[in-house]
C-alpha cells in the first residue's frame, strides 16, 4: 500500500468516526463482541476481520497485543486506514503463528467468506493457548426468511454479491464446524427485521452515494471522497433516530425473537474429532429415536 499522508488519513478516519456513530446495526455488533471477548489488557490478540476498520479501530480501546488478519487486498487496505498494528492477508490453509500463540481469537463477518471454514476453526484452535477464547460473529442462515432476504437480492447485498462462501449458518451448522475443538456456552442472536430492513436500505443508498462499500475507504481514496462523505453524514444524521428507536423496541420488547445475526463465546479444549454413535443398520441414535415409536422398542 502506498505511504498515506497523515493528514489525509485523520481526515478519512474523523469522517468513518462520524460515519460510524450514527450506524445503529455496527454499533450493536461491536457491542456484542466487545461484552464477550472482555478484557484483552496485556493479552495476545488476532481479530479475523471482512475489513471493517472503524470496528478493529474500537477493539483495540481494550489493550492487548494486537494483530489483524483479512482475506483480501481490499480489506487490508481498509483496515490499514484505521490501525497501526500488523495487518496480513490470509493465504493457504494455515495461519503462521506458532501453536499457543493468542489469548483471544475474534472473527468479525469473515467465516462465511472462508470455503474450508472447518479447517479454519481447526488452526484457530492450534493458535490459541490451552485457556484461549474465540469469539465469532456470523450471519444466522434461516430457512424461512421473507422480509430481509428477498431485500438484499433485489439491493445488490444477498451473500453470493458480497463473495461469500456461505449465507451463513445455522445452529446446526455453526455446532458442526466448531464442536470437535470448543465448548460453546454462549451464543447470542441480534438484529431482527424491525432493524435490518430499514438498515439494508440505508446502507444500499449509502453504497451507492459513496460508489462502493461507503465503510471501507480505498487505496485511492482521497480530498474528493470527502465530499461523498458529507452526503452519507446527512443521510446518516436522518436515518439515526428512526434506526435507534427501532433497535430499542426490538431490544426491551421484541427480545424473544431470533435475530439474524449471532454471536457466541467458545472456549477452546483439546482438538478431537466427535464421532456420532451409529447403529449397525448404519442410522444415527438420533435417527433411531425419532422413527421408533414408544413401546415398540423391544420385542416382547
Amino acid at each position: 500500500m502506498k505511504v498515506m499522508d497523515t493528514n489525509l488519513r485523520n481526515e478519512v478516519v474523523r469522517w468513518q468516526e462520524k460515519l460510524f456513530k450514527y450506524s445503529v446495526r455496527r454499533q450493536v455488533r461491536l457491542r456484542r463482541v466487545k461484552d464477550l471477548i472482555g478484557a484483552t489488557a496485556n493479552q495476545s490478540c488476532l481479530e479475523v476481520t471482512a475489513g471493517d476498520g472503524m470496528i478493529s479501530s474500537r477493539l483495540r480501546e481494550g489493550g492487548g497485543r494486537w494483530k489483524t488478519l483479512v482475506l483480501s487486498n481490499e480489506a487490508q487496505t481498509t483496515v490499514q486506514w484505521f490501525v497501526n498494528d500488523p495487518v496480513d492477508v490470509f493465504q493457504g490453509s494455515t495461519l503462521q503463528e506458532a501453536d499457543g500463540t493468542f489469548d483471544l481469537v475474534v472473527i468479525i463477518d469473515a467465516l462465511e467468506r472462508i470455503r474450508d471454514d472447518y479447517a479454519f476453526i481447526k488452526e484457530c484452535n492450534r493458535v490459541l493457548k490451552p485457556n484461549g477464547r474465540l469469539v465469532i460473529t456470523a450471519a444466522r442462515k434461516r430457512m424461512l426468511c421473507l422480509g430481509a432476504c428477498p431485500l438484499r437480492f433485489i439491493l445488490g447485498l444477498s451473500w453470493r454479491a458480497n463473495g461469500l462462501e456461505r449465507a451463513g449458518y445455522t445452529s446446526g451448522e455453526f455446532f458442526e464446524v466448531l464442536k470437535d475443538g470448543f465448548d460453546v456456552p454462549e451464543t447470542v442472536s441480534y438484529s431482527t427485521g424491525l432493524v435490518e430492513i430499514p438498515g439494508l436500505l440505508c446502507e444500499a443508498l449509502a453504497n451507492k452515494l459513496s460508489h462502493g462499500a461507503y465503510n471501507m475507504p480505498g487505496e485511492n481514496t482521497g480530498t474528493e471522497q470527502f465530499y461523498h462523505y458529507t452526503k452519507l453524514n446527512t443521510l446518516a444524521m436522518f436515518a439515526y433516530p428512526i434506526l435507534w428507536v427501532l433497535s430499542a423496541i426490538e431490544e426491551h420488547l421484541l427480545f424473544f425473537l431470533p435475530g439474524h445475526n449471532m454471536v457466541s463465546k467458545t472456549k477452546r479444549r483439546v482438538w478431537r474429532v466427535r464421532k456420532q454413535p451409529v447403529l449397525t443398520d448404519g442410522r444415527s441414535i438420533a435417527e433411531a429415536a425419532i422413527n421408533t415409536k414408544i413401546g415398540t422398542a423391544a420385542p416382547f
